[in-house]
Order: structure tokens, then C-alpha cells, then sequence
């Protein structure tokens, strides 16, 4: 693939046959993870990683809790690693590093191998050195991804520990294979619309286009099945427009945040269906009337398609797979907005960053 041949954009659309294609080959991307893990009991999982790696673990903690019956922390790999946890003999930890360089956790396996305990590595690449410090490697069968900011690389990280538990718990009579394809579909369906949804934003962002340009300081609200979504919506605007956005759930954000909207903060809300749904229009209304700033809301809602700033898609909102659906606006919105700000996003700002802040000993 040639240096001009790819772009954050592509991988977006790629997601869906990506997750295609890890549902189609599980029976040999997982074989060995899911021998290893039968061997014993696994009373509690511990799945670290850093920036989107943390997220799509955030997503997967639900699914994983209700096939399984165990425990499940998404964990930043230097609390793992810093704080005295409680760890039992039987905990399962997971390390997710799509580059399969991060040294964060490297040290948290590293610790967890320590302690005796059962160790995966996720990576998108063979031989990378994420492996060598876990006794078991999943590779993201979802192909590479240069861009600097991961999409094809969060959907395909969901997608691999869904199904990695969906399939462990039928191994160990927690669920039924039944209820496993009908999870496995519901995965498959929702991830099918990505390509569509995509297409969809660049119009909703050709539209709003002018009112977000001048944009610099963007707030995102989410709740329930999209806090993952919102979490990974920030970071994706963040390391492509490269100016000051953040995140908050909705409730966190009422909690003293509100003071600081003005008329030159831009909010978008991932308004899915649920108890909170209401209460995210009625601030949203709030700060149209109150400090009249520009307000946008990414929902399957076909009432508030009439205020073209929203981003209105039906979407398929199961509560285990919406945050795969609701972070495509964002991410496309990251692009289209970075592009028009003269920035190219797939390249990092400073590509030598994290040489020159160093090693530290461990």
C-alpha cells in the first residue's frame, strides 16, 4: 500500500467487513485463547489498554459480565500496574495493543505474569513485542490500519473480546450456542450499517459545515450504551482537529460543567434510546435558549430530524453494540473537519512524540 493510498476515512468504511471477517474465522483466530482459558477457573477479568484500547474495553464490560458471570474491570494499564489490587489466583488479564509497542502494557502483562496469572495479548501484528509478555496472543484479524487515529482498529477490538467471551462462555455452559449467534448477529447487523451511517455523516457535516469550522472548544455528552462511544468520539475530534474538546457523562457534566457553556462551545449529544434520553433534550433545548450556542445531537429519533443540525440514523441501539454505531458521526466528523482545517490527521503531529518522552523502568 502506497503512502498516499490510505486514509482514516477508508478505515472507517473498512470496520464492516472487518467484523465480518473476525466472525467468520473465530473458530481459528480464538482455538488457542479459548484452550488456554478452559484450563481452570477464571473468577475475574482485568482488560487493559490504553486510549482507544481502553475504550473499546469499557464497551466490552457489560456483554462480557452477562455471558460470563464474572467480574469484568476495564483497567488504564499503569493502575494496573501502580496500585494494589484485588487479584486473586484466578483473574484473567487481557492486554490490548493494536501496534503491540505500548510499554504501559507491556508492564501490566508483565505484572500479571508475575503474580501467576492467566495472560492474553491482543495485537494486529505477529511478532510484535506485546507477545513475548503474555502466555497467549489474538491477533486483530481486521488487516493494518497507518492512519494515526484507529477506527477500523476500535470496531475490530470490540468485535475480537465480544467474541472471544461470547464464545468462552459457551465452552463453559454459560450460554448457549444459540444465544451466541444471536448475539454474534446482532454484532454483524449493526456493524453492516457502518458504511451507510458513513456516508450519511459526510452529508450531515457538509451541511453544518460552515457553523463547525469556527469551532474551537467542543463538548460531547453521552450516557449508558455510548459513554465508550462518546469517550472514543473525544479522543478520534481531538487527535484530528487538535484543539480542545471534552468528554463527560451526562450526569458528570450537569455536576458543575454546565457553568462554563457559552455561546462559542459547540456540544454534541450520542442520544440513545433509554431512562436518559428526555433529559438530554431538555439540556440540549436548555442551551439553545439559554446561552445560544450550536447544539447537535447524533440519535435514531426520526422527531428531531427536522433541526438540520442533528444526525439522525436508525440505528439498530442494542445495548451491547450501539457504541460500534454511534462513534461512526464522530469519526467521520473528525475527518471532514481535520481536512478542511488544512491538518492531515493520519499523520501524528510529531511522529518522534513518544521517543523523546523516554523510557521508564518498571
Amino acid at each position: 500500500m502506497t503512502e498516499k493510498s490510505w486514509d482514516m476515512y477508508q478505515y472507517i468504511l473498512e470496520s464492516k467487513p472487518a467484523v465480518r471477517n473476525i466472525v467468520e474465522h473465530q473458530d481459528e483466530i480464538f482455538e488457542e485463547a479459548l484452550n488456554y482459558c478452559a484450563e481452570g477457573e477464571i473468577e475475574q477479568i482485568y482488560v487493559v489498554g490504553s486510549g482507544t484500547s481502553y475504550h473499546g474495553a469499557l464497551a466490552c464490560k457489560k456483554l462480557l459480565e452477562d455471558v460470563l458471570k464474572v467480574k469484568v474491570f476495564a483497567s488504564y494499564p499503569m493502575q494496573f500496574k501502580d496500585n494494589e489490587l484485588i487479584l486473586n489466583k484466578h483473574t484473567l488479564v487481557i492486554g490490548i495493543s493494536q501496534a503491540g509497542r505500548s510499554s504501559s502494557t507491556i508492564a501490566a502483562l508483565d505484572k500479571a505474569r508475575s503474580l501467576g496469572l492467566k495472560t492474553i495479548a491482543i495485537t494486529g501484528e505477529a511478532g510484535k513485542p506485546v507477545s513475548e509478555h503474555a502466555d497467549i496472543t489474538i491477533l486483530l484479524a481486521i488487516g493494518m490500519e497507518y492512519a494515526g487515529p484507529k477506527t477500523k482498529g476500535y470496531i475490530g477490538t470490540m468485535a475480537t473480546i465480544m467474541l472471544l467471551g461470547m464464545k468462552l462462555a459457551v465452552r463453559l455452559g454459560r450460554i448457549s450456542e444459540d444465544e451466541k449467534e444471536r448475539l454474534s448477529a446482532q454484532m454483524v447487523k449493526t456493524c453492516d450499517n457502518i458504511p451507510e451511517i458513513a456516508e450519511q455523516a459526510s452529508q450531515w457535516y457538509l451541511r453544518n459545515k460552515e457553523d463547525l469550522l469556527p469551532c474551537r472548544r467542543m463538548i460531547l455528552v453521552g450516557y449508558e450504551s455510548c459513554i465508550s462511544a462518546m469517550m472514543e468520539g473525544t479522543l478520534k475530534v481531538l487527535e484530528a482537529v487538535r484543539y480542545s474538546v471534552v468528554g463527560y457523562e451526562q450526569e458528570e457534566f450537569m455536576h458543575g460543567v454546565y457553568h462554563s457553556i457559552h455561546e462559542d462551545t459547540t456540544m454534541i449529544y450520542l442520544a440513545c434510546p433509554g431512562q436518559y434520553f428526555e433529559r438530554c433534550l431538555r439540556m440540549r433545548d436548555y442551551f439553545a435558549r439559554e446561552r445560544h450556542n450550536p447544539n447537535y445531537v447524533i440519535t435514531s429519533d426520526p422527531t428531531q430530524a427536522e433541526d438540520s443540525h442533528n444526525f439522525v440514523y436508525p440505528f439498530v441501539n442494542d445495548p451491547y453494540f450501539a457504541t460500534m454505531e454511534y462513534i461512526v458521526p464522530l469519526q467521520v466528523l473528525a475527518r471532514k473537519l481535520s481536512l478542511d482545517l488544512g491538518i492531515d490527521c493520519n499523520i501524528a503531529s510529531d511522529p518522534d512524540f513518544h521517543k523523546k518522552m523516554g523510557s521508564y523502568t518498571y
